[in-house]
């Protein structure tokens, strides 16, 4: 069992490692949280700032108990994301994609030689590594291309 904290380091990485590929938003909710877990790291510090900025600012307005909650919901979004990537990222693929993913590294030992290791139970952070090694090879569109979705 993995403490919080390894589960948001693997999650970290499993954002790191997964494809920005728009052909992967219909097929994987990855892609959505990914995607909003960059925005969040992104913007969050923008209106946590404004937040407290305003509340130091205007302390008749704006109530510092308010201002310090909403600071800390919006720390919690990208933790949130990355605790969500880390479980996922764990987790075994379902039987119903392991043939998609055998047929996309059979595609890929096929073009690079090095990559011979079969495995029996992959995980999603083994998609996203392979997903990642595929768009590198074949370019942008490379599933439409190959016909694998």
């Amino acid at each position: 069992m993995h403490s919080f904290f390894d589960v948001i380091r693997e999650g970290n990485r499993y954002l790191k490692v997964w494809p920005k590929q728009s052909a992967l938003n219909g097929l994987f909710i990855d892609s959505k949280v990914a995607f909003y877990t960059r925005l969040a790291i992104k913007i969050s510090p923008a209106f946590i700032a404004l937040s407290l900025g305003l509340t130091l600012t205007f302390p008749t307005l704006f109530d510092p108990i308010v201002s310090v909650t909403f600071a800390l919901f919006l720390l919690g979004l990208p933790i949130q994301g990355f605790y969500w990537l880390g479980k996922r990222s764990q987790q075994l693929l379902p039987q119903q994609l392991l043939p998609w993913f055998m047929a996309i590294k059979k595609r890929l030992s096929v073009k690079n030689s090095a990559e011979k290791g079969s495995i029996h139970h992959p995980s999603y952070l083994e998609l996203a590594t392979l997903l990642q090694q595929a768009f590198k090879l074949g370019g942008d569109d490379f599933l439409q291309h190959h016909e694998l979705i």
